[in-house]
């Protein structure tokens, strides 16, 4: 209002001056013919300005300028634009940060709206194996194969939300756990959220099984122990040659018994981080694999053939007990699993300046495929009473695993069953200090 009465105003005596001023010199016509001329010249000028600005709002492009009250119109239009820019550029980096949290959050998360896909983020995809080009908007009933999550889908939906536990295939030998649970979102859409358990489960599972597999290990030798400790007390006049067969099984079975608690205490302690024995120094590690080299033919007794190919004076700062431990276990493994007249191969040697490899390979039994990524849990064995036989604990390679980890290693295994296997670790090496 404020802009139109001035603009009206200065319109009205632009209009009375012209009109007096023709009336004076030609009469009434002159007048008329005046009035009509500035009246039609002052509405072409609006409609250029009004063409202009429905031709700035088809492609806001072209200069919006103008005079008067389109000044004003003008000014405040490009305001306004300038203010929705900023508005909507603000919305674009607020939705850019949702859409990084989103995919931050360790969840799958759909939005379902009458069965059908209407959202879904990217971690979903690898929990339901969805595809964000081709599922989007299709009914997500149709696109999993699971019966029992077809099911789960089709149950009645209520103010409470429902859960599953659901396994799916994943690769040739695991599976995947999922929990999901469906839950109201809006009057016709819901909120299916997927989580990944199967870390939890299987941790879950070794706890059970670690406390089954401790009680039978210690049940075993501590059964044999007292059965022959019953039989030397009802018969206190046993044959010396027998009482004495009895006491070295008792023996045999007692110094097993005190290595697997011994390796229990080591493992446990290698899992909190906490050192086995001493502090780290500088040490041979050259010298120590030719140790565990001897230790190892000793106790494979002429029975294999040795390949050793170490170079000298690697060196190496660490806990030399701990590494000590874990390399034997990988070459005991390799003389229990080999059989007589098998080659074994101990190999030490730089890949580099700052880091060596150790590497042990066999011609024995090999490993199936499906038993090498669950080699380092502890007490799993491929064969139970193969390793009872030749004097494992099942804790070994367990052992090797976390204390690798301590000097950021790895264990590497390769096995071709029927063929043999080969387990290599890379290790951060030092310059021997002059």
């Amino acid at each position: 209002m404020r802009l139109f009465l001035p603009t009206f105003i200065r319109l009205f005596l632009l209009l009375f001056l012209v009109a007096g001023i023709c009336y004076l010199i030609g009469g009434t016509t002159l007048m008329w013919m005046s009035i009509s001329i500035v009246l039609l010249g002052w509405i072409s000028v609006q409609l250029f300005y009004l063409t202009r600005l429905i031709r700035w709002l088809n492609d806001q492009q072209s200069k919006l300028q103008g005079f008067g009250i389109w000044g004003h119109i003008f000014d405040k239009i490009l305001s306004l634009r300038k203010a929705s820019l900023k508005r909507k550029k603000k919305l674009s980096a607020s939705l850019a940060r949702f859409n990084h949290i989103i995919e931050a959050i360790p969840c799958g998360i759909i939005i379902l709206t009458e069965g059908r896909i209407e959202w879904f983020n990217p971690l979903i995809c690898q929990h339901l194996n969805l595809n964000y080009q081709n599922d989007l908007k299709g009914i997500l009933q149709n696109l999993i194969r699971s019966p029992e999550c077809q099911q789960f889908l089709q149950e009645k939906l209520d103010n409470q939300p429902l859960t599953l536990k659901l396994s799916i295939p994943d690769g040739q030998y695991f599976k995947r756990i999922l929990s999901i649970s469906r839950q109201p979102f809006t009057q016709q859409s819901e909120l299916i959220i997927t989580q990944d358990i199967t870390q939890q489960e299987q941790l879950d599972d070794a706890q059970i099984t670690f406390v089954a597999n401790v009680s039978h290990e210690l049940r075993t030798p501590l059964t044999v122990i007292n059965g022959f400790v019953e039989t030397l007390s009802d018969i206190p006049d046993l044959p010396l040659e027998q009482r004495q067969t009895f006491l070295g099984l008792m023996q045999k079975e007692g110094k097993r018994m005190l290595n697997l608690l011994t390796d229990l205490l080591t493992l446990s302690r290698l899992e909190r981080g906490q050192s086995t024995a001493g502090d780290f120094q500088q040490f041979n590690l050259s010298y120590m694999v030719n140790q565990v080299i001897e230790a190892t033919q000793n106790i494979s007794k002429g029975q294999h053939q040795f390949i050793i190919d170490v170079e000298p004076d690697i060196y190496f700062y660490g806990l030399e007990s701990e590494l000590y431990s874990a390399f034997s276990n990988i070459t005991f493994n390799a003389i229990r699993y080999t059989p007589a007249q098998g080659v074994i191969t101990v190999q030490l040697s730089r890949s580099d300046t700052d880091h060596a490899i150790f590497s042990v390979t066999d011609t024995g039994i090999g490993i199936a495929p499906e038993h090498i990524p669950r080699l380092t849990e502890r007490f799993y064995r491929i064969d139970n009473a193969r390793s009872r036989q030749t004097g494992g604990t099942g804790l070994g390679l367990a052992i090797t695993k976390y204390a690798l980890a301590k000097y950021h290693s790895t264990l590497e295994i390769e096995s071709i069953f029927g063929e043999g296997s080969c387990f290599k670790a890379v290790l951060p090496v030092i310059e021997k200090e002059k």
